[in-house]
Order: C-alpha cells, then sequence, then structure tokens
C-alpha cells in the first residue's frame, strides 16, 4: 500500500523538478509560477533562491545548460501545441494540488516521504557519479543548496 502512494508523490515532485516546465525567469520552489509577485512581496527570498540558482549552475554548467535547452524545446512545443500544452498543465497542477491537500491530511507520512524520496535521489546520484564520474563536478549538491 505505501508503494502506491509513494508513486504519486515521486510523480508529482519529478514534474515539478523537471526543467522542462520551467519558464524563463528564476521562480523560486513554492513560489507562485511566473506572475512576479512572488519576488515583489518576498525581495530577501527571492534574492536568496536566485543566488543559489547562480551558484548552482557555476557548480553545474552542463545541467544548466541542458535545462536551458529542454525549456527552449518545451517552449516551442507549447506555441505549436496550445490546447495539449494546457492541458498537461492543468492535469500537473491537479495532481499537485492533490498531493498537497494528501500531504496537509498526513503531514507525519507526507514527511517521512519526503525524506525517503531524498535518500532514494542522492543514491541514484551516487551511482550515476560513480558510472560518469565524467559528467559529476565532485562537489556535493548539499553545498549549492541550504536544507
Amino acid at each position: 500500500m505505501k508503494h502506491l502512494l509513494l508513486a504519486p508523490l515521486l510523480l508529482c515532485t519529478a514534474l515539478a523538478a523537471s526543467p522542462a516546465f520551467a519558464g524563463d525567469e528564476f521562480v523560486p520552489e513554492g513560489a507562485p509560477a511566473k506572475d512576479g509577485k512572488f519576488c515583489k512581496e518576498n525581495p530577501a527570498k527571492c534574492e536568496e533562491w536566485k543566488a543559489r540558482h547562480e551558484q548552482f549552475c557555476k557548480n553545474n554548467p552542463e545541467t544548466c545548460k541542458q535545462g536551458a535547452a529542454a525549456r527552449e524545446k518545451r517552449r516551442a512545443w507549447c506555441e505549436a501545441n496550445p490546447k495539449e500544452c494546457q492541458k498537461l498543465k492543468e492535469e500537473r497542477q491537479a495532481r499537485h494540488q492533490k498531493m498537497r491537500e494528501w500531504c496537509k491530511a498526513n503531514p507525519e507520512e507526507c514527511k517521512e516521504r519526503r525524506e525517503e524520496m531524498k535518500e532514494r535521489r542522492k543514491a541514484r546520484s551516487d551511482a550515476f557519479c560513480k558510472e560518469h564520474p565524467e559528467k559529476c563536478d565532485g562537489k556535493p549538491d548539499a553545498e549549492t543548496k541550504k536544507e
């Protein structure tokens, strides 16, 4: 049963983290997308997140280039397919809302699952870097991200 609930959490996290869905402008995690209000209302937090993003890109330039290319490809696809793009966006937002509601109703389980996902992401990242050291900068992500 635990795995059945974990699958939507993994999917939502992957979609939320996917650079293919990001816009032009840096939008901090947890901030409302692209309306500019978040940074106007929270300038210090916005600047902090921008600085962390810039540091991440300095440490991982190839990852940032790939993310920019993926965003551009996604933007072009959305311009060519606006109805499908909007439908996918609405479906994604509905999944995120459902997960937020579940987490609100089950905060301890949600926290536990987030920790499990962090551990799995780290294990996958470590395995990838061990297999492809030329593609990793050798700096742990924790150096570029505040917990």
